[in-house]
């Protein structure tokens, strides 16, 4: 027969700080307590796409400050600006730079291809070859383009540095003979990507090309924060400014002439004296003798016994 456990008694919960103060709390403090929403004293903002992006309504923002909002970015996808459901798979970067009445002006900061749509086009005995190159374009925008390429066979290093050096080069022609609002129309259209694809097929059979990212390093409407320096470097500017600084009060100081100061010596330890007078004192030498040497005394060798046989 199996021992029957106890049955287990149930904690009492523990009263909460705020479900006691309302139990001792009079009815009249009730109605008296003020429920401080979260959203009081904010207002909201229309965001706007770019006139070259359809300038659309994208979405709104809340905030207290409007100068808070300044600088923020939003991620859209193209299909909902140009309605192209073929085109989701692309999504573009804006950034608000400019605040008119209740409307939010941006700009463009970036474009990007969803991973999963670039991954799905892998495949087995294919050649995937990126390329990531930075280029400018005719009106003032600096840009770091990724492009992929996706071969239709393994292929030798040569041939991928060969590829490389087509895209890049194609890439930089469209980039420096358009501003970025035809640029952009070209890649959204795929026009850029299928010449890409039928020109690089002399070289080796191209089976998908896509632009992969697209992120903006300098353009003319705002200027990229410059790096802050790390922590290492700011110590050693530190240090060095210091070193100068203490150079430069000691220059200022009048020059003291130094006192010749004979250098005491440090009194002996009582063991020690001992032992010195020991070494000295060797026993069975005079003062002033020596020992004489001993000789290194010869081996003989042992003589060879001569037998009959």
């Amino acid at each position: 027969m199996g021992m029957k456990s106890k049955p287990r008694l149930r904690e009492e919960q523990k009263e909460t700080k705020g479900a006691r103060l309302e139990k001792e709390a009079s009815p009249e403090e009730k109605e008296e307590k003020i429920i401080v929403k979260k959203w009081k004293g904010k207002e909201w903002f229309n965001i706007m796409s770019p006139a070259y992006l359809g300038a659309k309504l994208i979405g709104q923002t809340p905030t207290t400050d409007p100068k808070s909002v300044v600088g923020r970015n939003i991620d859209v996808s193209i299909a909902e600006l140009t309605g192209d459901n073929r085109k989701r798979h692309m999504k573009v970067m804006l950034r608000i730079n400019k605040i008119e009445g209740k409307t939010c002006l941006t700009s463009f900061n970036g474009l990007e291809c969803v991973r999963e749509h670039l991954m799905r086009m892998v495949r087995k005995r294919n050649q995937k070859v990126e390329t990531i190159f930075n280029t400018g374009t005719k009106d003032g925008w600096f840009l770091k383009i990724k492009f992929l390429t996706i071969l239709n066979g393994n292929t030798t290093s040569t041939l991928q540095t060969k590829m490389r050096e087509f895209v890049s080069r194609k890439l930089t022609d469209f980039t420096k003979n358009s501003n970025l609002q035809d640029f952009l129309r070209k890649v959204i259209s795929t026009e850029v990507q299928m010449k890409i694809k039928k020109e690089g097929s002399r070289i080796y059979p191209v089976r998908f090309s896509e632009v992969a990212r697209i992120r903006v390093l300098r353009s003319p409407e705002f200027k990229a924060e410059a790096p802050k320096p790390p922590k290492k470097e700011e110590k050693k500017e530190a240090k060095a400014e210091e070193k100068v600084k203490k150079k430069k009060e000691a220059e200022k100081k009048p020059v003291k002439k130094e006192e010749e100061i004979k250098p005491e010596k440090a009194p002996k330890r009582p063991g020690k004296e001992k032992a010195d007078i020991k070494k000295k004192e060797k026993p069975g030498a005079k003062k002033g003798e020596t020992k004489p040497k001993k000789k290194p005394e010869k081996k003989r060798k042992p003589k060879k016994k001569s037998g009959n046989k």
